[in-house]
């Protein structure tokens, strides 16, 4: 554009259609045998005003079926690793915070919502891979926090929260550690808190510390 106005547009689109799909649009680099296959980038340009442009994908809406269907994954690695996706928001200028990133499932108003799974693969020839949630350090105030709630129902009891650590078919199975981390130079450590909720119409809810049963040797020590 020129001093006073805006660039112009780009617009990619296929035709529509009264009785069949419409037309799909390609972007892709070509194949290589000799080196590896070229990039292809989608970027906003930077600005000087105003928040930065926005870059949206989204599926197809259906009036009589599912919705479709956004995926993104890594190149496959036949020999060697697969690729890394990493999904992250820029850092922080001098002032301000860096952004948010946002993993939610829509609303649903005549059955249930979608679900959210995280998980790594099955592995046949070694361990599976970790996941790892952890809340960044900082130099001013509080530290972050972890909150971990299951959801609230009007008519029936409230979801579940399930901590359990992997089974070992052939050993121990994997140990649960909830510890809170030693004072500093001052202070104290953090508390552990354990407790049921209180009830207006009932009874509260019962707190079960036990071992389970062992059938070829000892209970375990509480």
């Amino acid at each position: 554009g020129g001093t006073g106005g805006t660039s112009g547009r780009l617009s990619f689109s296929s035709g529509f259609s009264t009785s069949g799909n419409s037309g799909a649009i390609l972007f892709g680099s070509g194949t290589a045998t000799a080196g590896r296959g070229g990039d292809v980038r989608i970027a906003v340009g930077s600005g000087t005003s105003g928040a930065g442009g926005s870059l949206e994908i989204g599926s197809g809406r259906s009036a009589s079926k599912t919705g479709g269907l956004v995926c993104l994954h890594s190149g496959e690695g036949t020999v060697t690793s697969g690729g890394i996706v990493v999904v992250k928001t820029a850092n922080a200028g001098v002032a301000g915070s860096s952004g948010r990133l946002v993993f939610s499932s829509g609303t649903a108003k005549a059955g249930n919502s979608g679900a959210i799974v995280i998980g790594s693969g099955s592995a046949t020839g070694g361990r599976g891979g970790a996941i790892t949630i952890a809340v960044g350090s900082g130099t001013s105030g509080r530290g972050g926090m972890i909150c971990l709630m299951a959801g609230r129902s009007t008519t029936s009891s409230g979801g579940d929260i399930v901590i359990r650590s992997g089974e070992g078919t052939q050993t121990s199975s994997g140990a649960i550690v909830i510890a809170s981390p030693n004072a500093g130079a001052s202070g104290a450590s953090g508390r552990l808190v354990f407790s049921s909720g209180s009830a207006h119409g009932g009874n509260s809810g019962a707190v079960l510390i036990g071992t389970g049963t062992a059938t070829g040797g000892r209970g375990g020590l509480v």
